[in-house]
C-alpha cells in the first residue's frame, strides 16, 4: 500500500542547493499520498528498502567513486525501484568541462546500467544522452524541472517606456553561470541601452566586481531570500550559463512574467520560445546582439504574458509526470547488475 511504502531520497550533500529545492516538489499532496517520503545522507548510514515497495531515488552526482554506492543500493538495497535524477551532466556541461570524453561516457553507461530509470530533467538533456547512446530509450523520461509559482504569477505584468531595459540576473557566482560573460557583454553596451542588477554570491564574487569597474549601469547586490521584490524591478532576466541541467531562475523569471535572455543550451532551449530572446553559449557577442534585441522589443509585455502562461502549467506537469513514475510497477530484471561486478570492484 502506499502509505507503507517509503520513497528514499538518496543524497550525499544535504545543502546541495538546487537539488534540495527540487525536493520540495516532492512534498505536494499527490505525491505524497504515493509513499512516505524520507531524506538520506548515503556518507553517514546504509540506505536499505524495509518493504518489497520501497523506491530510492537518486540525487547524487554519479562519478567513478561514487559507483560502488549505486552498485550497493543496487545488490543490497533491494528496492523495487531506483531511480536516478540527472542533476548535472549535460551536453553543455560535456563541452566546457570534460576531457577525455570517452572515459566520461563509459562511467555514465556503468552507472545509468545500474539503475531502472533514468530522470532527465529537460528534454535536451534527454536528447543528449540518447545521442551518445548512455543508457536506452526506454529507460530515459524527461521530466522538466518547476516548482510552485503562485507567488510569482500574481505580480504586476512589465510595462516597457523609452527607459533603458531593466535586466535583472541572479544566482551563485560560479563559474557555470556566465555572469562575467554577461558583466563583459553589458561593457558593450551603453547605459541609455540597458542596465543589469545582479544578485547572488560565491566564489567568483571578486572577480565580477572587478568586471564591473567602470560600469555605472551594472550593480552587484546581495542575494535574496524571496525573488519577488527583484524580479518586480526588472523587466527581463538574462540567464547566460555555461551549462544548465534545466534552470528554476527561468522557471522564477518567466512565472513572474519577465521574458528571458538565455543561453541556446541544455535545459534552457527547453524554455525558449518565442517569448525568450537567444543567444548563442560562451559568446559575448550574441549576448550582445541579445541585449539589443530586447531592450528594442516593443511587445515586452506580451512575450511576459506568454512566457507566464506557459510556466504556469509546469508543475502540474512535473507532478502529473512523478506520480506516473512512481506509481508504475517496475521489478528489478535479474541478474542485470551482477555481471558488472567484477568490472567495479
Amino acid at each position: 500500500m502506499p502509505q507503507d511504502r517509503r520513497i528514499v531520497h538518496v543524497l550525499d550533500d544535504l545543502a546541495m542547493g538546487g537539488v534540495t529545492r527540487a525536493l520540495k516538489n516532492f512534498e505536494t499532496e499527490e505525491l505524497a499520498a504515493l509513499g512516505r517520503h524520507e531524506t538520506v545522507d548515503i556518507r553517514s548510514q546504509t540506505v536499505k528498502a524495509t518493504s518489497q515497495d520501497d523506491i530510492a531515488i537518486v540525487h547524487f552526482t554519479a562519478n567513478w567513486k561514487k559507483l560502488s554506492w549505486l552498485l550497493d543500493l543496487r545488490l543490497r538495497g533491494r528496492f523495487k525501484k531506483v531511480i536516478l535524477i540527472e542533476h548535472t551532466y549535460t551536453a553543455g556541461f560535456e563541452a566546457s568541462e570534460v576531457e577525455p570524453k570517452r572515459r566520461f561516457h563509459w562511467m555514465l553507461r556503468i552507472a545509468y546500467s545500474l539503475v531502472d530509470q533514468v530522470i532527465a530533467v529537460s528534454n535536451n538533456q534527454r536528447d543528449w544522452i540518447l545521442r551518445h547512446k548512455l543508457a536506452p530509450p526506454t529507460k530515459v523520461v524527461a521530466i522538466p524541472q518547476s516548482r510552485q509559482c503562485d507567488d510569482l504569477l500574481k505580480l504586476d505584468p512589465v510595462e516597457r517606456s523609452n527607459s533603458p531595459l531593466k535586466i535583472g540576473a541572479f544566482g551563485r557566482f560560479h563559474k557555470q553561470k556566465g555572469f562575467d560573460l554577461l558583466i563583459q557583454a553589458m561593457a558593450r553596451v551603453p547605459a541609455h541601452v540597458a542596465q543589469l542588477k545582479l544578485a547572488g554570491e560565491g566564489p567568483e564574487l571578486d572577480r565580477l566586481k572587478q568586471f564591473a569597474t567602470r560600469l555605472p549601469h551594472v550593480e552587484i547586490v546581495d542575494p535574496f531570500a524571496s525573488p519577488e521584490a527583484f524580479l518586480t524591478s526588472v523587466e527581463a532576466v538574462a540567464i547566460p550559463s555555461r551549462w544548465e541541467a534545466f534552470g528554476l531562475v527561468g522557471t522564477e523569471a518567466r512565472a513572474a512574467g519577465r521574458p528571458i535572455i538565455a543561453a541556446d543550451i541544455d535545459g534552457l532551449a527547453d524554455q525558449l520560445d518565442g517569448s525568450g530572446f537567444s543567444h548563442a553559449p560562451n559568446s559575448i557577442p550574441s549576448i550582445v546582439r541579445a541585449i539589443y534585441k530586447a531592450a528594442k522589443a516593443h511587445d515586452i509585455s506580451q512575450r511576459g504574458s506568454a512566457a507566464r502562461t506557459r510556466a504556469a502549467s509546469e508543475f502540474d506537469k512535473m507532478v502529473q509526470s512523478w506520480s506516473a513514475v512512481l506509481a508504475r510497477p517496475h521489478p528489478v530484471p535479474a541478474d542485470r547488475a551482477h555481471g558488472l561486478t567484477a568490472t567495479l570492484v
